[in-house]
């Protein structure tokens, strides 16, 4: 007993919650909350400084994410992670929380687990433990659930927060106090069935009972964080149509699931990817897990190993355009083939064989920032080309001046804004002088100055060096469920106002998505 502490003294520390036995300079302040050091792209304590807590707020609900943009959405998470400084007027675990609902909405399941824990959990006000409890399902993670059991208010009368403690109860091993819980709310009628039953199933799975559950989806019309969450940490396979219902955030969410085949989540993977979520690194790593498992044959993983690997640049040429070519009805995973070559298509020499395909190969290199290997075919690319487009807005110097004519001839793309895009680009990174770019904006009836409540806040954001509030409301102006709802005036106000701030090499990747994308 004497390494409890003071002889005799066992019962008291055991009674004693453990957080109290912590030094004082343990426990941290929410003064400043984030997860990003220095090395990893954190923007700095005052990334929000000057701009109030609830206005901050009301931002971040208001974003109906995910983000068109996969490069706004990666400059967003970098934001949202970083150390800060919380705003005067705003409790500091509910500015995290924020924060981390925000990242769920984006699809970043694991960014904003991250987020919540960096608060301690005696710390936390109602709104965080809600937050917590989405986060913690999001990563198909009952456990995590349990540090927010202890010394909840609601944990003894909120159905959820019941069957919650029943869960934790069960992986403590009181697996009799676990059932009676989930009975008491099954006989109360206080819960959906379907979501009782699946927590049920949990209590069985962590205690080993012998409690078969019988989970029935007929009759369920909508797929909420908790559903989501308890049926993917037993490995349940949502049906499809359900999935359906909630739009590619969970897709995202479900791309880390470990418990489901790595085939299984290949369609979630490649929406996790075109979001920002993955990396191109992560995707590729994925695809060489589906190939390894060998459950099922995929052309796509089976040409990735010849498109890295191959020994001759034109079988590996020709293995990416297998993979470019490959049919699919998700915009998601077109763009995500785009990112999975990246490293491959940096990996090939320059070459007037392959000058047919420069636009895609220089569109995938950008898709993933490799910028540097994209300079390299600048002199293979004919001027007016999109891949000559990208170039010109992609790399870090312009690297030939351009003429409002040359600004307006480009295609004009999918969604019609090609060249329109080109501008907002060339005219925020500051490529083309303000005669041309006014002529040219004329030609496209571009309004380039029109101002809006939206068009002065980021401007006064930029002014001001607050790269967070920019970052927040460059998402904001490049939102919509694809590139075709984006407005060319905000992304050029959004490109400028993020290089104002430092964010420069960002700003040259949302305007070579912009037109890889459009």
């Amino acid at each position: 007993g004497a390494e409890d502490g003071e002889e005799g003294d066992e019962d008291a520390t055991a009674a004693a919650p453990v957080l109290q036995d912590l030094p004082a300079h343990v426990r941290r302040s929410t003064a400043n909350v984030g997860v990003l050091g220095a090395d990893d792209g954190d923007m700095g304590a005052g990334a929000f400084q000057g701009t109030r807590g609830s206005y901050l707020k009301h931002l971040m609900r208001s974003l109906p994410a995910p983000v068109a943009s996969r490069w706004a959405s990666i400059t967003l998470r970098r934001a949202l992670m970083s150390r800060v400084n919380t705003p005067a007027d705003i409790n500091g675990a509910d500015f995290a929380a924020e924060r981390a609902h925000l990242l769920l909405k984006m699809g970043e399941a694991e960014a904003s687990r991250l987020l919540v824990q960096a608060v301690d959990v005696d710390q936390y006000t109602p709104y965080m433990r809600n937050v917590a409890m989405q986060s913690a399902l999001a990563n198909a993670d009952p456990a995590g659930l349990c540090p927010m059991v202890e010394g909840n208010p609601d944990a003894t009368s909120e159905p959820y927060w019941i069957m919650s403690r029943a869960i934790c109860s069960a992986f403590s091993g009181e697996s009799s106090l676990a059932s009676a819980l989930v009975d008491q709310i099954r006989d109360r009628d206080k819960a959906p069935i379907i979501d009782v039953l699946l927590a049920e199933k949990v209590v069985g799975a962590a205690g080993n009972s012998r409690r078969s559950v019988n989970v029935l989806w007929e009759d369920v019309t909508d797929l909420s964080t908790w559903r989501y969450g308890l049926a993917t940490a037993t490995a349940l396979q949502i049906p499809e149509p359900l999935m359906q219902t909630v739009g590619s955030r969970v897709r995202a969410w479900r791309a880390k699931a470990p418990l489901l085949s790595a085939a299984d989540r290949l369609g979630d993977a490649d929406v996790a990817a075109a979001l920002g979520v993955f990396s191109s690194a992560g995707l590729v790593d994925h695809y060489a897990v589906v190939a390894e498992e060998g459950a099922a044959p995929n052309a796509i993983a089976d040409s990735l190993q010849d498109a890295y690997a191959a020994s001759d640049p034109a079988a590996r040429l020709s293995a990416m355009k297998a993979i470019w070519a490959a049919k699919t009805d998700s915009p998601y995973s077109a763009y995500a083939r785009s990112i999975l070559t990246a490293r491959a298509a940096a990996g090939l020499p320059i070459s007037s064989d392959f000058s047919g395909e420069s636009d895609a190969i220089i569109a995938s290199m950008l898709s993933t920032g490799l910028d540097v290997q994209a300079a390299k075919w600048f002199g293979s690319v004919s001027n007016g080309s999109l891949g000559w487009a990208m170039l010109m807005v992609g790399l870090p110097k312009a690297p030939s001046a351009a003429s409002s004519d040359d600004v307006t001839g480009l295609d004009k793309g999918t969604t019609g804004k090609r060249n329109q895009f080109f501008l907002a680009g060339m005219v925020g990174l500051g490529r083309l002088d303000v005669e041309q770019a006014s002529s040219a904006a004329e030609s496209l009836g571009m309004p380039l100055g029109r101002p809006t409540a939206w068009t002065k806040a980021i401007a006064r954001a930029a002014d001001a060096k607050e790269p967070g509030t920019v970052a927040l409301l460059a998402a904001l102006g490049l939102q919509g469920k694809s590139w075709a709802n984006v407005s060319p005036t905000q992304m050029y106000h959004a490109i400028a106002a993020l290089r104002k701030v430092g964010l420069e090499a960002e700003a040259r990747m949302i305007a070579a998505e912009a037109l890889a994308r459009s």
